[in-house]
């Protein structure tokens, strides 16, 4: 579950957990295959913040529970409670007995922007995700946060391959999402998948581009940016990361996973009867995943 505040702010907050159907090690630690067993199974926590400065709150094994209508993480020190019934859910978490956040999260304004669904197959491996788009509002570290957050749900079958992706937040209420997953053979890079989306606030329509693009420029101060573009510049982005957190799977190969927090430099995008700016959409910021390497 990953939550951006929409007040203008470079606040967000991530909450991912999960298991592997095999054994595989996570940032150096062993996390073995484990059945499920009175609707509790064995897996990994990861959670971290940006509120002004970064906030890491738990990296560990934990324990799952899935029941009814709340589904329970527990690590070393924290402990997230998610649960209701759509529209609305809650979400609480505590690290060493002190309150984290307390998060009513509702279905959004637009109801006809509120889930994706995506899957891809060849013959016995591929994947499939769904992504659930939601509002939300309440408190992060004693501090009023609101904004709009999404939950992920992925199933894997077969090898993990490196892809790009990200989801930026303008301050109006728009997102520019793009997803493409690639394999690299011999330096060369192969997209499995290109798709790009702008959901334009002020109209509440969602318009699709081919041909994405990412280009990534590394900074000596360890700022990357990167440069966005589809459908021969209709689309036109430039963000700039602030803070990053890096993550490693690793089963006979290793794949890293690093999450770049950014703020968007420069935005633009033409549709049928206008073209839209950062004076349009105000502000915007989101996540980068910068992933390599391979897990089978």
């Amino acid at each position: 579950m990953k939550f951006t505040a929409d007040d203008g702010s470079r606040r967000q907050f991530f909450l991912m957990f999960g298991r592997s159907a095999g054994d595989i090690e996570v940032n150096g630690k062993y996390v073995g295959n484990s059945k499920i067993i009175d609707d509790k199974t064995e897996g990994y926590c990861i959670s971290w913040a940006y509120d002004e400065i970064k906030r890491k709150l738990t990296d560990e094994p934990g324990l799952i529970e899935v029941k009814d209508d709340r589904v329970t993480c527990s690590s070393k020190d924290l402990t997230a409670n998610f649960h209701g019934v759509f529209p609305k859910y809650m979400l609480d978490i505590s690290n060493s007995g002190e309150k984290v956040c307390c998060l009513e999260i509702r279905e959004p304004a637009d109801v006809n922007y509120n889930s994706e669904l995506s899957e891809f197959f060849r013959g016995l491996f591929g994947y499939r995700f769904a992504n659930l788009y939601f509002d939300f509002k309440g408190e992060l570290f004693g501090k009023d946060f609101s904004g709009k957050c999404y939950a992920q749900k992925v199933i894997v079958i077969g090898p993990f391959i490196p892809w790009k992706w990200s989801r930026i937040i303008f301050k109006n209420g728009s997102v520019l999402t793009y997803y493409i997953p690639n394999i690299e053979i011999i330096g060369v890079e192969y997209n499995i998948h290109n798709s790009m989306e702008f959901y334009d606030a002020e109209t509440r329509k969602l318009h699709r581009f081919r041909k994405a693009k990412v280009y990534e420029y590394p900074s000596e101060k360890g700022n990357k940016r990167w440069i966005v573009t589809a459908e021969e510049s209709r689309v036109f982005m430039v963000t700039k990361s602030y803070c990053k957190e890096a993550l490693s799977f690793t089963k006979n190969f290793n794949f890293r996973y690093i999450e770049n927090l950014v703020d968007v430099v420069d935005f633009q995008v033409e549709l049928e009867d206008r073209i839209i700016t950062l004076e349009e959409t105000g502000s915007g910021l989101g996540m980068v995943e910068d992933t390599s390497g391979f897990v089978i």
